[in-house]
Formats: C-alpha cells, structure tokens, sequence
C-alpha cells in the first residue's frame, strides 16, 4: 500500500465528514490493517499539517449541529471526547460557544405541559445539567409547566 493510496482514501473520507486525527488513523487502519502505524501517522500528519483537518473548526460544528437537536453540553462534550477530538479544543469551544436555550424550551412546553418531573428527565438524558435543567424549566414556565 503506497502513501498515495493512504492519502486518497483519507481525502476521500474528508470530503464526507470532519474526523479528528485519531478518529482518522483509526479508519485507516481499519481500511488497510496491513499498514504500519508508523506509515499511518505519517499521512495523518502530512494532511493535518496542510490544514485539511481543522478540529477546531470540526468541534465547532459538531456542537452547533447538537445543539440544533436540542443536545446539551455534557453529552455533546462526551460524544466528542468519544470521537477523539483533542479536550483542549472541546473546552475552547464549549467555553465560547453562544449557547441558546430556545428550541429545548419550545420543545419541553410542547412535550410536557405541567409535567415538571418528565421534562426534568427529558432534559437530564439529553445532556443538560441541573443548573441548566432549572434554568430551562423556569424559562418554559410560562403558564404551561408547574
């Protein structure tokens, strides 16, 4: 297996999906086992350091896709760390993230009017803390939740 193949299949994936670099040698050596980690590293590094794997940029919109789902921050930090995505840039984002509660409220008064206990579920399964948890169910207490 030649380097040039080794670059192409992960431009290939690149062009699908934003992979960190560990997420990316691991697809690699699933791909071709027969490849050395050494040689694996190498096209890794020769990519990330042309610029084609931005894990800022990836954590980035990883989160705004999350959060758009209604996804909290402790899960998306987990999923990410789950990914490979380096913990120094996960908190960098997180940190500067504009997080915005609008679309969770609209959907815990929709899903449990007056049902404190389940929407205090819902939202702790999707990842929310219990700050959060209180803050959003004070904002959604608009006459629907108890």
């Amino acid at each position: 297996m030649s380097f040039k193949d080794l670059t192409s299949y992960a431009f290939k994936l690149l062009l699908r999906k934003d992979y960190s670099e560990r997420a990316l040698a691991e697809k690699l050596k699933e791909k071709f086992p027969e490849v050395p980690d050494k040689e694996i590293s190498k096209v890794v590094g020769e990519i990330s350091s042309q610029g084609f794997i931005n894990e800022y940029r990836s954590v980035w919109n990883y989160f705004e896709s999350k959060v758009k789902k209604g996804w909290g921050r402790r899960k998306i930090v987990y999923s990410l760390r789950q990914k490979g995505f380096k913990s120094e840039v996960i908190r960098e984002v997180e940190l500067s993230f504009p997080y915005d509660y609008s679309f969770i409220i609209k959907e815990v008064k929709k899903k449990y009017p007056g049902d404190k206990f389940k929407a205090k579920r819902f939202l702790l399964q999707r990842g929310f803390s219990f700050l959060e948890v209180e803050k959003i169910l004070s904002l959604a207490q608009g006459n629907q939740l108890s």
